[in-house]
């Protein structure tokens, strides 16, 4: 009974019904520690906005949504101010009582928002062997045939998957380079699967071959989940730094405009050394499940820490997440994630560090949200978003 009680306020809540004494009931269900970890499981996004940053009660949140909400009206721009309104102050009602229940805003059969950026749509390619170009459709379906007519992979819809029984008998490279705004996956021929980030490239073997190590170079953000073999270590090649291992869950970010090379263990076990001083077992960082490692680029040293996995892999599900995270980070991170140019003139705000989390909003939205909650200012200058100085 409770769960379907639980169910009927939150759908209250979404269309905005809750009554002040029924706000009183949702609030007392969900501090019951059980109820919530059930919640937070059975939903796939967890939109919070960090209580640090939010100094609000959350029926004066709730009951200001309500009155902006009937002061909006039935029209369309009045509903898209209610909807605007509806996402600044849920972000403070669940940020405070800790789950996230945003992914609803966009479930109408007609939406009334009309995007202030026109983003620039760019492909996603493939440089085959040859030197070749080819433009890889990310709802179409292809074969990836080789300098000798061989296919060598087969492309459908977001993933290419390499055949590990392609009769090659030397080492021959493809890379494949993902724009801002998109994301894609390629299976190895070793059976390891790739999950590429917006703004990355990965260059790999459409062959591993026997008693040869497995080596592939990333630039950008990738997940890998590696097919195990001890005979044929596993390493990825990031920049400053190599990633050893032999089969297991770990995501690499290794942006060539970033201060570090991160690389955070799902399970497993990974080695981590400088690039430029070769694999030795006595020289290198290992870490461990829910540890993240970072090599510095400046002082030239690594660091590691125990971390929140899901932080660092949501972005496979299309969310992002930030935690305590300095603006400027977050900017870059928007930027790949939105395919969008974001020029912050105030240097201190870049410093500030923010708690939030976004899912199916787009950049106004989210733009929105920042505006709303952290005071930010801007302006849209030719597709250009411009942070204005508060000084």
């Amino acid at each position: 009974m409770t769960d379907k009680r639980l169910e009927v306020l939150l759908q209250r809540f979404r269309e905005g019904n809750l009554t002040e004494e029924e706000l009183d009931v949702l609030l007392n269900l969900l501090s019951d520690e059980k109820i919530k970890e059930k919640y937070k499981q059975s939903v796939e996004v967890d939109y919070l906005l960090s209580i640090k940053y939010v100094d609000a009660d959350p029926k004066i949140a709730y009951l200001d949504f309500l009155s902006k909400k009937s002061l909006d009206g039935k029209s369309k721009n009045a509903f898209r101010k209610g909807r605007s309104a509806f996402l600044g102050y849920a972000a403070v009602f669940l940020g405070l009582i800790g789950l996230g229940y945003l992914m609803w805003l966009n479930t109408g059969e007609e939406s009334y928002s009309s995007p202030l950026i026109q983003i620039e749509e760019k492909a996603i390619t493939l440089q085959l062997e040859s030197g070749k170009i080819k433009v890889i459709q990310e709802d179409g379906s292809s074969q990836i045939i080789d300098e000798n007519g061989r296919t060598v992979a087969v492309q459908k819809d977001g993933e290419i998957a390499y055949d590990e029984n392609t009769d090659i008998e030397k080492l021959v490279y493809n890379e494949l380079r993902v724009p801002y705004g998109k994301k894609f996956r390629i299976g190895l021929s070793d059976g390891t699967v790739v999950h590429m980030n917006s703004g990355s490239s990965l260059k790999y073997p459409i062959k591993f071959l026997n008693g040869k190590n497995r080596d592939v170079f990333i630039d950008g953000e990738a997940f890998f989940d590696v097919a195990e073999d001890k005979e044929h270590p596993f390493t990825v090649h990031a920049g400053e730094v190599n990633v050893r291992v032999l089969g297991t869950n770990f995501n690499v970010s290794s942006y060539k405009e970033d201060a570090s090379v991160s690389t955070v263990l799902v399970s497993g076990h990974v080695r981590l050394y400088d690039s430029s001083e070769g694999y030795r077992p006595d020289a290198t960082l290992d870490i461990m499940p829910e540890e993240m490692g970072v090599w510095n680029k400046e002082q030239k040293e690594f660091t590691s820490k125990q971390v929140d996995t899901d932080i660092h892999t949501a972005w496979m599900e299309g969310k992002l997440i930030f935690r305590d995270m300095p603006f400027k980070e977050i900017r870059k991170k928007l930027e790949r994630h939105y395919n969008v140019t974001i020029v912050n003139a105030d240097s201190v705000f870049d410093e500030n560090t923010f708690s939030a989390a976004f899912d199916i909003e787009n950049i106004e939205e989210v733009l929105e949200t920042f505006s709303r909650n952290f005071g930010i200012k801007y302006e849209i200058i030719n597709n250009e978003v411009i942070i204005q100085s508060k000084n």
